[in-house]
């Protein structure tokens, strides 16, 4: 099928518009851009709260971690190229100690001659994704399915939990544990130095 003489000259007007931005983008390769970024943010709330947490151990880590959300699909199949997925490396850390330090108690027992510290043991006290460590190797561009705001929180709530988990299970409660003994036997003896109780044992124990 011929194509007809009108249609000629709009496919002409194309190529020539298309050889011009070629020949525009490679003299004046700042004539296009994208537009300035705004950022704005507006206040819903805040307060100050009492807190007497005390740390005692952190977990630090690197990792690196993907998402992947498949894409539309039709009568069953999946449509190629439709998905939204991303590649990331981050660093977090994972910290652990007591939540409340006046949970504290300390005894002295004039007659055994003892300073008796009793604590709760620690806990996990927070996990956290370093937002400005989070550097994107790879990510979809998808314009019918692009990638949101909220696949990146999901992510970092996934990866916080899943790196709790894993710091728990490699011992960081039990060092934790055995750091905030060894402070506590350390503050006590301090406070007993040069004091009538200096030579009264220091005894830590378990609530």
């Amino acid at each position: 099928m011929s194509i007809g003489r009108p249609a000629r000259t709009v496919l002409a007007l194309l190529a020539l518009t298309a050889v011009l931005l070629v020949a525009l983008l490679a003299v004046r390769p700042n004539l296009f851009g994208t537009g300035k970024t705004t950022m704005s943010s507006e206040s819903l709330g805040a307060t100050f709260n009492d807190i007497a947490e005390l740390s005692t151990e952190e977990y630090v880590y690197s990792r690196v971690g993907s998402f992947d959300k498949e894409g539309f699909a039709i009568a069953g199949r999946a449509v190629p190229f439709t998905g939204r997925n991303f590649l990331v490396t981050y660093d977090g850390t994972v910290k652990a100690g007591i939540r409340n330090a006046e949970l504290i108690e300390v005894r002295v027992d004039d007659t055994s001659r003892t300073l008796t510290i009793t604590t709760p043991h620690t806990e996990v006290l927070s996990s956290h994704v370093a937002q400005d460590s989070i550097t994107v190797y790879d990510q979809s561009m998808n314009p019918f399915n692009q990638i949101r705001v909220e696949d990146f929180s999901t992510f970092t709530v996934e990866q916080e939990r899943n790196a709790e988990k894993l710091a728990v299970h490699q011992g960081l409660l039990e060092r934790a544990d055995n750091r905030l003994e060894d402070l506590l036997r350390s503050h006590g003896e301090a406070l007993t130095e040069g004091t009538a109780m200096a030579d009264y044992a220091v005894d830590v124990k378990w609530r």
